[in-house]
This record gives C-alpha cells, sequence and structure tokens, in this order.
C-alpha cells in the first residue's frame, strides 16, 4: 500500500495514505466520499494487515469545524466500518490509549499528526481553511499543553500532503475571516488581481505551532492538486477520494 510513514519505532506508528490506482478507488479510505463502500473497507483491510485490527479504529467523520474529541477504548470500531457509526461533529481527535488507531481524512486540506511519546499522546488535526479560520490547531494545542498530555520539547507535528501556497486560490472574503480571527498570516498570503489570493494554510498551521514553543516540525512538500500520488478535490471534484493521516501508540511489549 503507497503510504508516507513518519514514524514505525517501538512506540508509534504514524503515516499518511497516498493516492495509488492500482487499488480500489485508487486507495480512497474515506466512506463518506466514495462509490462503493464495499471498495473502501477493502482498502482499509489492506491497512489492517500492516497495522492494527480494525476493530481498535476509532474514526471522525469531520464537518469543518473546531472542535477536539478525546478518543478512549470505549470508542473502538467507531467509524471503521461504516460511516454512521463515526464520532460526529468533530475535526480533531487524540487518545493517550495504546492499540487505539485515530486518525483524519483529507484531500487538499491540511491533516497534522502531533505525537508525544512521553506521554504518550497522539493526535490528529484536521484543517482546511474553514479549520484554520477558527484555529483549530490552536485552539487543540492550548488544550492538550493545558492538560499536560502534550510538552512543546518533546511533540513532534507531521504535516500530511495538502494544497500548497502555489495552489491555495481563495476569495478575499476568506482572506477578511483570517483577519478578523487574529490568524498570523505573516507572509503566507500573495494578493492576485483577479480579487482573490493564495494563501499558505500549512504555513499559517505551522505558526500556531510555534506559537506554542513546537520546534520538531515537518511540513510536507506534496502539492495535492498537481500530484497524481495525491487526491484532490480542486482538480477531480466530487469524485477524488482522500488520503487517510492516522496513527496509534503501539504495546510497549509488541
Amino acid at each position: 500500500m503507497n503510504k508516507i510513514i513518519y514514524q514505525n519505532d517501538d512506540r508509534i506508528y504514524a503515516a499518511t495514505t497516498m493516492r495509488d490506482i492500482t487499488c480500489p478507488e485508487a486507495n480512497n479510505m474515506a466512506l463518506h466520499v466514495c462509490n462503493d463502500p464495499e471498495a473502501i473497507l477493502q482498502n482499509r483491510k489492506q491497512l489492517e494487515k500492516e497495522t492494527i485490527s480494525l476493530d481498535h479504529w476509532a474514526l471522525p467523520w469531520q464537518k469543518h469545524t473546531n472542535k477536539s474529541y478525546r478518543i478512549t477504548q470505549a470508542d473502538w470500531s467507531r467509524g471503521a466500518y461504516s460511516k454512521e457509526s463515526s464520532i460526529m461533529g468533530v475535526d480533531a481527535v487524540y487518545t493517550t490509549e495504546p492499540q487505539t488507531l485515530i486518525g483524519v481524512f483529507t484531500a487538499d486540506c491540511v491533516g497534522l499528526l502531533l505525537i508525544d511519546e512521553t506521554t504518550p499522546c497522539i493526535c490528529a488535526i484536521h484543517s482546511g481553511w474553514k479549520g484554520t479560520v477558527q484555529a483549530i490547531t490552536d485552539k487543540t494545542v492550548h488544550q492538550l499543553l493545558d492538560e499536560h498530555l502534550l510538552h512543546p520539547e518533546s511533540t513532534r507535528a507531521y504535516f500530511s500532503p495538502s494544497l500548497q501556497f502555489e495552489t491555495l486560490e481563495v476569495g478575499l472574503e476568506v482572506v477578511d475571516q483570517l483577519k478578523e480571527n487574529h490568524i498570523d498570516m505573516d507572509g503566507c498570503i500573495q494578493y492576485m488581481p483577479n480579487h482573490k489570493a493564495y494563501i499558505d494554510n500549512q504555513g499559517m498551521n505551522i505558526k500556531m505551532l510555534e506559537k506554542y514553543g513546537i520546534t520538531h516540525i515537518y511540513p510536507s512538500t506534496y502539492d495535492t492538486k498537481p500530484d497524481p500520488h495525491c487526491f484532490s478535490y480542486r482538480r477531480d471534484g466530487k469524485t477524488t477520494g482522500e488520503h487517510f493521516t492516522f496513527a496509534y501508540i503501539k504495546n510497549k511489549n509488541d
């Protein structure tokens, strides 16, 4: 299975699945954006062979919110086999429990994994421009630092493929929303003559991490729109699938 592996050691497995035309629905992992749910389950069962049982997955159905949710063993299998059982109305999930696979689905949006092995704690965040306007990364990091689940000096941040600065074009009304919510856009906006602008969504989320002293940050260089190994709504419309950016904490004896 085509994927980017960020970490695979004795404590953490973290990765993003990529578009792969040799797989059903090009390796789409999202049940809420698919033509054939059975094809998605086939892809998930292949990933299960490479990670942990689907029975230990717990997944959200994202709605561009700034809400987060702490996942426990009581949530095992939610969203794993059907979209209807997903954790609803949240765009960030986190857990401290081993053998619990969590993640978020993205095409052009930012997917972000936060990993602190000292707790241990893992967190997955979905932030399109709507999530960035609502500062979901800032809000989630602030909460997890307050709860002493993340620590700036030991937290690593991995970014999934997303629309890069050169391809994320938005209307000026989006820029206005970012300004109204005091999002730090320094160096992250380029105005265009057609009353549009390019924005650096990944860059703005990096600034939110740096605000809290997180320095172990690993941006993605994949640009989803031009790259055939990526899913892109902007390129393919509603027929596109989605990447899955996920992680789980391993048992100490694994």
